[in-house]
């Protein structure tokens, strides 16, 4: 493949070429971390750190994240992150703003919380208040109950209508058993951690082309943190294994399996999120697809290089589908036209 860069933007070769990049390399249009937190460095439920945001913004790009989709906060860390660096100094960036819950349904004081009827108006205004994405959290453990589910069916297909009116896509949060199935049949159209969808939730979901985070080094954290012989552990290690289970099954159904870090580290640890995929049952090209072209497409950005679309790539010096790790080592970083 040859290409100019005019503009910041791919072109067709018109001239000799100034400088000549990648030549004998591998390239992808970039990476892409699908449940990113820019607001902490870590699993910590405060107000966003803004100045960390930024760095981490500009690490996550150096390590070629290119594509970054944050999935909310207490706050808007990470729309001031947006507005606040170029372009060409951050990955594309779409983000929701305060994650949607109601009382008792998620860690006390973090999430906006909502009278479930009121879904509608309160995801218009996190629609406008948010970069493309509302994010709800669809279920949360409650003392000796286990996780029960914040919104019914109906509030979840409002949301979604209502996040649509206002050109944003709706991403929920979902551990528990029944609310996956329950998200799916409303139309939303990122499924986040989603641990026990089922078959016919990946037909239907995939049918329309939805998305699915699976956030599995999180989930075995998680995990890890519970302890095995706890009654969460045991339910979060149940749904690993419907996951195992079903995951080529989701990709072979039209699903977007996308790689997501969800603060388990940084969005450039995104390549370790990928390779997890891979030992979960996707095959190397899947695992590729996951972290990279994948996201482009479903976001509805061409992943090919197109003249006219923006110059962004990243250059690897092995085939990523024979040796995954390189992934994590990318040669060269390419945003709008500028070698990073």
């Amino acid at each position: 493949m040859l290409r100019d860069i005019v503009d910041g933007m791919w072109a067709e070769p018109s001239r000799s070429a100034d400088r000549t990049i990648g030549e004998g390399m591998w390239a992808l249009p970039g990476l892409v971390d699908a449940h990113s937190h820019l607001a902490s460095a870590h699993l910590a439920y405060e107000p966003g750190d803004f100045d960390g945001a930024i760095e981490r913004a500009r690490e996550s790009l150096a390590a070629g994240v290119i594509l970054l989709l944050d999935k909310g906060w207490a706050d808007d860390t990470t729309i001031r992150v947006i507005d606040a660096l170029e372009p060409e100094q951050r990955p594309d960036i779409e983000a929701a703003a305060r994650v949607v819950a109601v009382e008792g349904g998620y860690f006390p004081g973090f999430a906006r919380e909502v009278d479930p009827e009121d879904i509608s108006a309160v995801t218009r205004t996190e629609a406008r208040a948010g970069r493309g994405w509302v994010k709800v959290i669809g279920d949360w453990p409650r003392k000796g109950v286990g996780p029960m589910a914040n919104f019914d069916e109906g509030q979840l297909r409002r949301a979604v209508i209502a996040a649509s009116e206002g050109g944003a896509r709706v991403a929920i949060h979902t551990m528990a058993r029944d609310v996956p199935s329950m998200a799916v049949s409303a139309g939303v159209q990122s499924i986040e951690h989603g641990l026990f969808l089922t078959g016919d939730d990946l037909s239907v979901l995939g049918e329309r082309g939805g998305m699915w985070v699976p956030t599995l080094l999180r989930v075995e954290a998680i995990v890890a943190q519970l302890g095995e012989g706890s009654s969460g552990g045991r339910l979060l290690a149940e749904g690993l294994a419907n996951v195992r289970s079903i995951l080529p099954m989701a990709v072979e159904a039209g699903v977007h399996v996308l790689a997501g870090t969800d603060l388990v580290g940084t969005p450039t640890n995104v390549a370790a999120e990928a390779m997890r995929l891979g030992d979960y049952g996707l095959s190397n090209r899947q695992v590729v697809e996951a972290v990279s072209r994948s996201g482009f497409v479903v976001t509805g950005r061409d992943p090919y290089f197109a003249p006219g679309t923006p110059a962004d790539a990243v250059l690897l010096g092995e085939d990523p589908v024979r040796e995954l790790g390189v992934l994590a080592r990318p040669s060269q970083v390419i945003r709008l036209g500028r070698v990073l």
